[in-house]
């Protein structure tokens, strides 16, 4: 049996490699909040005209 001692790890960033594929997601789910708190908030707004 060898030992760990003379492993070299050359690159570890997996956080770096998944940033990319999370980041257009939480993005289009912020417009998709932002929407529906608006759309919410012209609903409850009685005096406005819904023409």
């Amino acid at each position: 049996m060898t030992s760990g001692a003379d492993i070299n790890i050359l690159a570890d960033h997996p956080i770096w490699i998944a940033v990319p594929a999370f980041a257009p997601a939480i993005v289009v789910a912020g417009v998709v909040v932002y929407i529906a708190v608006k759309n919410r908030q012209k609903k409850d707004n009685p005096d406005r005209d819904s023409a």
